[in-house]
């Protein structure tokens, strides 16, 4: 099933919230240090999210991306929805806090669902009665409003509201060692039905097998889409995992793409029919082995190499296919490159434009595993 949003394209969904990253930083904060609470937050996601966003310690890697050559680059886009109005400018707050905020990041998802806006987010946190209640404080003070909630009752779960502008709100439901938050309540309704009607993303098989336990110091998106378009067209059950990594010069995106039994083998074939595309410092499209091994072995013994030919030169020889895109080159003429790259970095090429994109797939027993590795040119 296509999904024509940011929230389609787990890799993009991992750019744009290290861009907004920042806004993560101040609500990390306010999460109470209750690590005997071990709710599984799955068991509460809709089960036909789009996608999701799972970490403990996005403080840290806030302050790690801060550092980088790049991150000027990445933080020119705007910030706006459920990111910036509640989990950004916090931090004056919980620093001055006498309450017990914890300065430990804990544990937080983040689910996308259709429409796909920015308002179309609900956010996960695993704290107390105390935490919440220093959650509120906290969005009083940001919104310098003294607001008091409206209490309405779903399927006999307490919703409650609280208005943060004329025209903009915020539902908050909370449950035993969960706290969960959006402009939407029909969202929080959709929650509140996950869970009695057993129809949570945890119910969900495919998206079981590719989920699992992460060590400490993580940052994952989960999306539900083939790991690049031309995989998608494929009527297929799929997701994908994206675990985040920081270098002073790269990041990139590693994981697996995995799919429904009677539609992953027919993935995989059609990856080996996908026809090569070459353009000098432009775009490098190889599928089969043979051919990955035999391109990357010509270019990495030339005696000459532009960046573009580095990064080719660096791929895996036992790659199931590769591609590598200079985003300068595809601002120019985004339309060229759209069969090869997410919808949403095709529209914001951009802000991509410093870097150079190196993408290998390589087939691991049934599961395509992937790396998005994006080298900053300047």
């Amino acid at each position: 099933m296509q999904i024509r949003s940011v929230i389609k394209l787990g890799v993009v969904l991992s750019v744009v919230l290290f861009c907004i990253g920042i806004a993560f930083y101040g609500f990390a904060r306010l999460s109470m240090a209750d690590k005997e609470n071990q709710v599984d937050v799955f068991e509460f996601v809709p089960q036909d999210c789009a996608g999701v966003l799972e970490t403990d310690n996005i403080d840290k890697f806030m302050h790690a991306f801060s550092q980088m050559a790049y991150s000027s680059q990445l933080d020119t886009l705007h910030r706006s929805g459920l990111i910036n109005d509640i989990l950004s400018d916090l931090n004056e707050f919980s620093s001055i806090s006498a309450h017990g905020l914890s300065y430990q990041m804990h544990y937080v998802v983040i689910s996308f669902h259709q429409p796909h806006t920015s308002m179309d987010v609900v956010a996960y946190f695993r704290m107390g009665k105390e935490g919440k209640r220093q959650l509120i404080e906290a969005i009083q003070s940001r919104f310098g409003v003294d607001f008091t909630p409206k209490k309405e009752f779903y399927r006999g779960k307490k919703i409650e509201i609280y208005p943060l502008t004329p025209k903009k709100y915020l539902s908050v439901y909370t449950t035993e060692g969960l706290v969960v938050v959006s402009y939407q309540k029909k969202l929080i309704e959709q929650v509140i039905d996950a869970v009695k009607d057993n129809k949570s993303l945890r119910e969900d098989t495919v998206f079981a097998s590719i989920h699992h336990p992460q060590a400490t110091d993580f940052i994952t998106i989960y999306g539900r889409t083939a790991s690049v378009p031309l995989l998608g067209k494929e009527a297929c059950h799929s997701w994908s995992e994206y675990d985040i990594h920081l270098n002073s010069e790269v990041f990139y995106l590693s994981g697996q793409m995995y799919g429904a039994e009677d539609c992953q083998q027919r993935t995989i074939e059609g990856l080996q029919a996908i026809p090569m595309v070459s353009e000098s410092d432009s775009l490098l499209v190889v599928s089969g082995r043979e051919r990955v091994d035999s391109c990357v072995a010509a270019i990495a013994a030339s005696p000459s190499h532009s960046l573009f030919d580095e990064c080719v030169s660096n791929l895996s020889r036992d790659a199931s296919y590769i591609m590598v895109a200079d985003m300068e080159k595809v601002m120019e003429s985004p339309e060229k490159y759209s069969s090869y790259l997410p919808p949403f970095m095709i529209r914001h090429a951009d802000l991509f434009r410093p870097f150079i994109l190196s993408l290998q797939l390589t087939k691991v027993d049934n599961r395509l595993s992937h790396i998005f590795v994006f080298t900053y040119k300047e």
